[in-house]
C-alpha cells in the first residue's frame, strides 16, 4: 500500500481546479453532468456512512441512470412548433455575432423552464433531477457530432432541447415507477463501499462509489473539477482506502496541460513503489 509518500500526491492529483467546460456527463462517473456542481469529495468510513444515510442525495444519480432505461418507451420526436421557434431565435443570435455552440447552449436552452415547471411538483428535487438528466441525454445525442456553421449548431441545439421537451412528461412518469427502488439500490452500494474505496459526493449529492472512484476522479481532474480527498486516503494496487481523520487539498493548475502532471508524478511514484516491492521480494526469495 502506498501510504505517506503518496498522500501528498493524492492531494495534488485529486484537487485540480479550472473552469469546467459546459459538456455532457462524465462516463467514468455514471454519466453524471458536473457543470454547476461543486464541493466534490471522496468520503470513507464513518463520514461516508453518515453521508450515505442522508435522504434525497441519490436523485441525480438515479435520474441519470433511469433516462436511458425510459428512453425505450419515451420516443417522441421534437414538435415542429418548438424547433421552429427555437431555431428562429437562435439564428437571430448568430446574425448578431453571438457564437452559438451546441454543446454549450443546448442544456441551458433545455432547462429554461425547469424551475417554474418543477416548483409545483410533488417532489421538486426529483423533478429537477429528471429534467436535467433528460436534457443532458438529448443534448448529448444531438451535439456530439456537430461540425458546421453557427446556424447548424442552432439546428442541432434546438433539436436536442425540443426532443427532451417532447419526452419530459413520459420520462417523469416512467422514472416515478423506478425511482424509489433505484435510490435504495444506490444507498446499499454506498453503505457497502464506505469500508473500502468510499463514495464520491458533490454538494452533498451521491455521485458514485466503490472501485469506480479512481477512474472517476481521474476523469474529473482532466475536466478541471475539484475533488477533495477527505481523510487519510491511501492509493494501492486495488484502489482507494482510508479512515476519516483529516483533509487534503488544494492545487490550482493554470491550464489543462498541467492537469496531466500530477498524475504523471503519481504514476511514476506508483511504478517506483512496485519496482522496490519486486526488488524486496526478489531478495527475500534468494
Amino acid at each position: 500500500m502506498l501510504r505517506a509518500s503518496l498522500l501528498g500526491l493524492m492531494g495534488i492529483a485529486a484537487c485540480l481546479t479550472t473552469a469546467l467546460p459546459a459538456s455532457a456527463g462524465v462516463d467514468e462517473c455514471g454519466n453524471i453532468r458536473f457543470e454547476g456542481l461543486s464541493n466534490c469529495e471522496v468520503r470513507v468510513t464513518g463520514q461516508c456512512t453518515a453521508s450515505c444515510s442522508e435522504l434525497g442525495i441519490y436523485k441525480t444519480a438515479c435520474a441519470t441512470k433511469l433516462v436511458p432505461v425510459c428512453k425505450t418507451e419515451c420516443t417522441l420526436s421534437a414538435m415542429p412548433t418548438c424547433t421552429d421557434s427555437c431555431t428562429t431565435q437562435c439564428d437571430a443570435d448568430c446574425k448578431k455575432g453571438i457564437n452559438v455552440i451546441c454543446s454549450h447552449n443546448c442544456f441551458a436552452e433545455c432547462t429554461t423552464t425547469r424551475d417554474a415547471k418543477c416548483s409545483s411538483a410533488a417532489d421538486s428535487a426529483q423533478c429537477s433531477a429528471t429534467w436535467d438528466a433528460n436534457c443532458d441525454s438529448e443534448c448529448d445525442a444531438q451535439c456530439v457530432t456537430v461540425d458546421g456553421s453557427c446556424y447548424q449548431h442552432c439546428v442541432e441545439c434546438c433539436g436536442g432541447s425540443c426532443t427532451a421537451d417532447a419526452n419530459m412528461d413520459c420520462q417523469t412518469s416512467c422514472q416515478d415507477v423506478e425511482f424509489e427502488e433505484c435510490e435504495q439500490e444506490f444507498r446499499a452500494n454506498c453503505d457497502a463501499s464506505c469500508s473500502g474505496d468510499g463514495a464520491l459526493f458533490c454538494d452533498g449529492k451521491f455521485i458514485i462509489s466503490g472501485s469506480q472512484i479512481p477512474a472517476c476522479v481521474k476523469a474529473l481532474a482532466a475536466q478541471g473539477v475539484t475533488v477533495k480527498a477527505e481523510g487519510e486516503i491511501n492509493i494501492g494496487p486495488d484502489g482507494i482506502d482510508g479512515n476519516a481523520a483529516a483533509g487534503l487539498c488544494a492545487y490550482s493548475p493554470g491550464n489543462k496541460a498541467s492537469l496531466a502532471a500530477p498524475f504523471a508524478v503519481l504514476a511514476a511514484a506508483a511504478a517506483g513503489w512496485l519496482a522496490r516491492r519486486r526488488e524486496r521480494s526478489s531478495r527475500t526469495s534468494r
